[in-house]
């Protein structure tokens, strides 16, 4: 089976899109909510400490997906059995 480097370039790109997507819902969040959040401090604070994690983990999830790297597998020795004569 032949690796082609293409299908990991596209697999980077949809993730890359899914944590865009996901990034902006958290700002979406925020200004359908803003007026809320600004009259519960408390609230705002673990807004603001969950967006900040999980951008976190999200930055770290795209910074590992952009350092894959796939070589094509290496070629496997087939040795041919040799027959005993008799």
């Amino acid at each position: 089976m032949k690796h082609k480097e293409h299908h990991y370039a596209n697999a980077k790109a949809v993730i890359a899109i899914l944590i865009l997507a996901i990034a902006f819902v958290v700002f979406y969040k925020f200004v359908t909510n803003a007026t809320y959040l600004y009259q519960d401090p408390n609230a705002l604070q673990n807004y603001v400490i969950f967006a900040i994690v999980g951008g976190g983990f999200l930055v770290g999830l795209l910074y590992l997906t952009s350092q894959t790297s796939h070589k094509a597998p290496a070629k496997t020795k087939t040795t041919k059995s040799k027959k005993k004569k008799k």
